[in-house]
């Protein structure tokens, strides 16, 4: 049994895997807790999660979610107010990887911030809470096209500063599991996932209530395959998760 995540980024990954009975969607954080408790043996988690759990964990060398250019479902946002010193950034629980990446930019602007964790997901919940939100998936996808002030796509600007293509997700397996089986069926959808994305383009921006356009652009940029430059986001990513929270590479 495998996970993929249920956000729309993914969509062309679950209509092209062969094998529907064998996958399971969830969030990122429930995937990750699938693994380590054994109740599934691979699938695709968070960057920074895998990063935590490298002990227990393997990489595939399969799907990730990266982009090239303007990611668009990665955005801080607010209702007009400009980056300043001090600023407060509201951002929710489900993000750390994209949390991560906004470090960086922060650091390498020389922009003191202050972070505000978050049960909330929506960009206007989350700017009740602060005058910036940290806004991921579906819910950035939306706050694209509903007004709010876009400061900063996050994937554009971490690839400006470090000229590394930003990784979200990656494939992983528990050590001394055996997910042959399911990683053949993943990389088979990642070669069959661009089939899939004109009806994926329709249905999610009529579930998401944006234009189809938007969602075109928005497929067009997202990467699942594992490239070598991946591998080399991925390491200098690493490099990252050390400076800041001290996980070991």
């Amino acid at each position: 049994m495998i996970g993929l995540i249920n956000f729309t980024h993914s969509c062309p990954l679950h209509r092209a895997y062969p094998d529907p009975a064998g996958m399971v969607m969830d969030s990122p954080r429930g995937i990750i807790s699938s693994i380590l408790d054994g109740s599934i043996a691979c699938g695709m988690v968070s960057l920074l999660e895998y990063f935590s759990h490298r002990d227990v964990l393997e990489l595939e060398n399969s799907a990730v979610i990266s982009s090239i250019g303007p990611v668009i479902s990665t955005l801080l946002v607010s209702r007009g107010t400009l980056p300043h010193k001090g600023m407060e950034i509201a951002v929710t629980r489900h993000t750390r990887t994209t949390e991560m990446y906004l470090k960086y930019i922060l650091r390498s602007e020389g922009i003191e911030y202050e972070t505000k964790p978050s049960s909330s997901t929506e960009a206007q919940d989350l700017l009740n809470e602060a005058e910036f939100a940290l806004v991921i998936g579906d819910e950035a996808l939306s706050a694209f096209s509903s007004g709010f002030r876009i400061i900063w796509d996050i994937g554009y600007e971490f690839n400006r500063i470090s000229s590394h293509a930003p990784v979200f997700a990656v494939t992983v397996k528990r050590k001394g599991v055996g997910c042959s089986r399911e990683i053949g069926h993943l990389n088979s959808a990642m070669m069959h996932a661009h089939e899939f994305r004109d009806e994926c383009t329709v249905e999610s921006a009529r579930k998401l209530g944006i234009s189809s356009a938007i969602m075109k652009r928005y497929y067009s940029l997202v990467r699942y395959e594992f490239t070598t430059e991946t591998l080399k986001s991925i390491e200098f990513a690493s490099s990252i998760a050390h400076e800041l929270y001290g996980i070991e590479s």
